[in-house]
């Protein structure tokens, strides 16, 4: 005869609606989950992404002040008159020395891009900079191993079609801001002489090439240093005596007339304060489409040298970038010149 258990001893299963739940809460929380690693990759992602869109950009920023640094006049003793003139073929006849004085075959000049390479404002924005350094760079392969041979070495922003495009790209024409940089090879080299173009026309020149995409400011900031004995004339303390406006050219005198120590002629500047400003690349093909450049207001930014005056004009492009939806990029550092020796004589 078989026993009868108790209804509290039977073996008690998951009812039909436990199970539905129990599966609806399952289900929640692996979306949950899925959810938040969907998240955290796109952010991964994107972060990363970023990194490496703006890393051309830091090559480039870094390739800039490596050279830089490297820039020489070469500076030497001549004889002048007492009139100011320089010996010279045309006047060694007459010419009678009165004093010695600097004088160097090369050339440094920073400063309005369209007005150094004569180029409309749209399509060179911002500041360029020319100068000769010892870089090597020549076409002739005997020469190769001759490292120090003389280049002119030019930065500069073009905005222009994508000359440089691989053949795989598609066919769709893009437009952008290029980083330039004119890196003259010593068997070619263009000499500042009265009479003759200098720099270079940059258009179509070979020695001309892309060094990063998407580079839509750049300023060059010559300078004195900023610390110093009280009473040293060669202090700059606010760092905008040598170049109020950002000009600066070492075949004038600058700003000499107002201050002797402030001549430029022939003399390369202690320090260069390099500003640098690129965009993303999702950013950068949105505003490609077109063939004009966009207005970011570059033509009254960046013409007063005055550190409160710089610090608001990089805040008011990047203020016009960012309602514009773009990401950017600011790189900015001071470069010293080993070349430089600087003298208020």
């Amino acid at each position: 005869m078989k026993t009868k258990l108790p209804i509290s001893d039977k073996t008690r299963a998951f009812t039909l609606i436990e199970v539905m739940v129990s599966m609806v809460i399952v289900l929640i929380l692996v979306l949950v989950f899925s959810t938040m690693t969907d998240r955290t990759v796109k952010i991964w992602r994107d972060t990363r992404g970023k990194v490496s869109q703006f890393q051309q950009a830091r090559d480039a920023f870094d390739l800039i002040t490596r050279n830089l640094s490297q820039a020489t006049l070469n500076t030497y003793l001549d004889y002048y008159d007492a009139k100011g003139a320089r010996r010279e073929a045309g006047n060694v006849a007459a010419f009678e020395p009165s004093r010695y004085g600097r004088y160097s075959d090369l050339r440094f000049v920073a400063g309005k891009a369209s007005q150094i390479l004569g180029l409309p404002e749209k399509q060179c924005p911002s500041q360029a900079l020319f100068f000769y350094a010892p870089l090597g760079e020549t076409g002739v392969t005997a020469n190769t191993s001759l490292n120090h041979l003389l280049n002119l070495v030019g930065y500069y922003i073009s905005y222009d079609a994508d000359t440089e495009r691989p053949n795989f790209m598609p066919i769709a024409q893009g437009y952008g801001f290029r980083l330039m940089e004119l890196r003259q090879r010593s068997e070619s080299l263009t000499m500042p002489k009265p009479g003759l173009v200098w720099p270079p026309a940059v258009t179509n020149h070979p020695d001309a090439h892309i060094v990063a995409r998407n580079i839509v400011a750049l300023t060059f900031l010559p300078k004195l240093a900023e610390t110093g004995a009280a009473a040293a004339r060669t202090a700059d303390g606010i760092g905008q005596a040598l170049a109020p406006n950002y000009q600066y050219d070492s075949h004038t005198k600058g700003r000499g007339e107002q201050r002797k120590e402030l001549n430029s002629m022939h003399q390369l500047p202690p320090i260069v304060e390099v500003t640098m400003v690129a965009i993303d690349q999702d950013s950068a093909e949105r505003l490609g489409r077109e063939s004009s450049p966009p207005d970011f207001g570059l033509e009254q930014l960046f013409q007063n040298a005055d550190p409160d005056v710089n610090r608001k004009d990089l805040d008011t492009l990047l203020s016009r970038l960012t309602e514009l939806h773009i990401n950017a990029r600011v790189f900015r550092t001071e470069v010293a010149l080993k070349g430089a020796k600087w003298s208020h004589e």
